[in-house]
């Protein structure tokens, strides 16, 4: 085989349909690769996988001239000995809950693991056959026991159990139910899914408690963990579920409008994170795909989230709909993030002055958590 043509043994997407992953042999080595297909700022992620050559005392200069994937040398190997490549019946992925990592396991055997950290400090992935810290590749250590053998476990166990036959049935129930215990019951419920992984729904409701808003909430996202959070969130585990949710005040003596366009704003976001390895968290901001057809004063061109779940644990004292409290499969929490229309002019103050600013003057100014189509610019 020619090294600068290098033949692909196998590639798979992930249950998000948003990422592959794909082994390559250039007859020298094989590399794993991971990709994005919907967001082109995601970097690609290598990981070396084993030599198919005997390991030379030091790299070829002229290797990396050529663009070829650089081969680890004898130090850097368990064993300097050429391996045999892989057939594709061998060859066997685990994804990662988060669909942004994925473990190579050859017949029954952990041998390698990229991470969503790949392409960070240095850190590419872990592989078997290294022994120390190459350019491409980090010791994996015991494939049965240990940190990363254990962080595969646990993702074999989530997609055993999202495979479940009734597993949706008691997601989706455990999250209507819910949302019906502090919103009344739900009034209209959409799927949200599209017939694809993961099974996704909308629910609207007209809470007593608040007369004359409408909330919104989608049903679902909070069954797996999202994407890459991990990477900026320290206490990752408690802000890695969530759900959205758009709550409005209906105009008086007007038609309901909201379901026009509210809807139909979630159901273009609701998939967001898994699709592109974005995450959703606290003032977080985000392009308003749709127009309030009620918008009178502003154009609502973005949302800013605000993590209302977090306000409620940490006892605000504002009247807020008391969306905490709801405990998912993994045993954390989900959060209700609420979409708050903003304004372009409205966002650059929030980028310029920073989210304390911005949500001292909301609230300083009386917003609530419900969007009101025809209030008035913040004034900073």
């Amino acid at each position: 085989m020619n090294p600068i043509t290098p033949k692909v043994l196998y590639q798979e997407a992930n249950p998000y349909g948003s990422f592959t992953a794909f082994l390559e042999d250039d007859s020298r080595t094989i590399y794993l690769y991971l990709q994005s297909h919907n967001n082109p700022e995601w970097p690609m992620k290598t990981l070396w996988v084993r030599n198919l050559i005997d390991a030379p005392d030091q790299r070829m200069e002229e290797d990396f001239d050529l663009g070829l994937a650089p081969v680890l040398t004898k130090s850097e190997l368990t064993d300097p000995k050429a391996q045999n490549t892989l057939t594709e019946d061998q060859i066997h992925f685990i994804w990662s809950e988060e669909g942004d990592a994925v473990a190579l396991f050859v017949e029954e055997e952990l041998q390698a693991y990229l991470p969503s950290w790949s392409g960070i400090k240095g850190i590419h992935g872990y592989s078997k056959f290294a022994k120390e810290e190459a350019p491409t590749a980090s010791p994996l250590g015991d494939p049965d026991n240990g940190v990363i053998a254990e962080r595969v476990k646990g993702n074999r166990k989530f997609w055993e159990s999202v495979a479940e036959k009734d597993h949706w049935k008691k997601a989706q129930s455990l999250r209507l139910e819910f949302l019906e215990s502090k919103l009344g019951k739900h009034q209209t419920y959409w799927s949200a899914d599209g017939g694809k992984y993961p099974s996704l729904g909308i629910a609207s409701f007209l809470p007593k408690e608040f007369p004359g808003i409408k909330i919104f909430s989608t049903v679902g996202m909070s069954v797996q963990n999202q994407p890459s959070i991990e990477l900026y969130h320290k206490d990752y585990e408690n802000f890695s579920r969530i759900e959205l949710v758009f709550a409005i005040q209906l105009l008086k003596d007007a038609p309901d409008k909201s379901e026009t366009w509210i809807q139909h704003v979630l159901g273009e976001m609701v998939k967001f994170p898994w699709n592109t390895g974005i995450w959703f968290g606290h003032s977080h901001t985000i392009q308003n795909p749709r127009k309030d057809p009620d918008q009178l004063y502003l154009d609502f061109n973005w949302f800013v989230l605000r993590n209302v779940t977090e306000e409620l644990d940490q006892g605000s004292t504002e009247v807020l709909p008391k969306l905490n409290g709801l405990i998912t499969e993994n045993g954390k929490r989900a959060n209700f993030l609420f979409l708050t229309p903003i304004s372009t002019e409205e966002r650059i103050c929030f980028m310029r002055e920073g989210s304390q600013k911005f949500w001292e003057t909301w609230k300083k100014e009386t917003y609530g958590f419900f969007h009101d189509s025809e209030r008035r610019m913040l004034e900073f």
